[in-house]
């Protein structure tokens, strides 16, 4: 992008206020246009509609997040997306109650793959407790920490919030079938927008993020992509970035991370300056000025970060490698998925 870092120094961050405005979602109807031609994506050895055991390429995943992450001006890259997730994150109040931790965050995707992918041998059925603990038992408890009381509770929060109500359909009433909501389809098509608009600087769409979502079957489609890693590959992104599986892990961890990449400047040491103010974090996760308070002392506490008068944190080193190679990751993983999901509902 050409641009530079321009706080060297916490006086210089202490009241900046980077968030930008960013226009509210509109749907629009899906474009017309003629699909792009397919380009295989080089960290997949199939299509990931037809994902199975092998089909991921975790290290060439990684090595192509690192060759974006190591990239002049991916640091502004990182603040812009930042600002679009925690617009999109916050475009439905119950989203934000809902979306709390990495768990809260899977269930929503499975139900909605749940729905999407239905059993051949039940298509009436959509989403049931059972099919959503057998999508659990299935996936690496490493990865995503959930016992299977804690699933029901989810799952009994997710349908008190509106995201999920009984199905219509006539299927066995025993099973307690249930559907997504508009409200759920709603929330995470704001969502997954905000989430492209962050990344599309630096990896191009192949149509506009209001378009992708819009497009019947879409979201679907890219949350089906998006479990089939766990599913199949018993693989996450966060895998050998224990920093942040702890930050996805705890209550709002990644809406209060994301707060603080908003303001991020680069230092010539590795370490990077950011600017965090308790309150606001907390207004933007939809939390308690304390539990914001608890996450930054657990990572000063854990050496990931250093404070400085005025709400200045200095991220250190090692932190932010972790950091911005899970960055990486999330550009990269999201982009080809949302061009492979984007280019099947686009299929005649």
């Amino acid at each position: 992008m050409g641009l530079q870092s321009r706080f060297r120094t916490p006086a210089e961050l202490s009241n900046f206020n980077p968030f930008p405005r960013i226009r509210a979602l509109k749907p629009v109807p899906p474009q017309t246009t003629a699909r792009p031609a397919e380009s295989p994506v080089p960290w997949l050895h199939d299509h990931p509609r037809d994902w199975r055991r092998g089909t991921l390429d975790a290290a060439a995943l990684a090595a192509a997040a690192q060759a974006l992450c190591g990239r002049a001006g991916f640091d502004l890259e990182v603040r812009r997306f930042a600002a679009c997730w925690l617009q999109g994150y916050g475009s439905s109040p119950v989203l934000r109650t809902v979306m709390r931790n990495n768990a809260r965050y899977v269930l929503l995707l499975a139900c909605l793959w749940l729905d999407h992918a239905r059993d051949p041998a039940m298509p009436e059925v959509s989403v049931t407790p059972g099919r959503v603990l057998g999508f659990y038992e299935r996936i690496d408890h490493q990865l995503v920490v959930g016992g299977r009381s804690r699933i029901k509770t989810i799952l009994g929060h997710v349908c008190a919030a509106g995201l999920l109500q009984p199905s219509e359909g006539r299927g066995d009433r025993r099973r307690r079938p249930l559907e997504p909501t508009p409200a759920l389809r709603e929330a995470m098509a704001g969502y997954v927008a905000g989430f492209l608009r962050g990344i599309e600087p630096a990896l191009p769409l192949p149509a506009s993020p209001r378009a992708m979502v819009a497009a019947p079957g879409f979201i679907g489609e890219l949350f089906t992509y998006r479990l089939a890693a766990l599913l199949h590959d018993r693989y996450s992104i966060n895998q050998g970035l224990s920093p942040m599986t702890w930050v996805t892990n705890r209550e709002k961890g990644y809406p209060l991370l994301q707060s603080l990449m908003r303001t991020l400047a680069l230092q010539p040491d590795g370490s990077a300056l950011t600017r965090g103010v308790p309150q606001q974090m907390a207004d933007l996760a939809g939390i308690s000025r304390g539990t914001a308070r608890n996450f930054l002392q657990a990572c000063v506490e854990q050496g990931w970060m250093q404070p400085h008068p005025q709400h200045v944190w200095q991220l250190q080193p090692a932190f932010m490698d972790a950091v911005m190679q899970w960055m990486g990751r999330e550009f990269v993983w999201m982009h080809g998925l949302a061009c492979a999901a984007w280019d099947a509902v686009r299929t005649p």
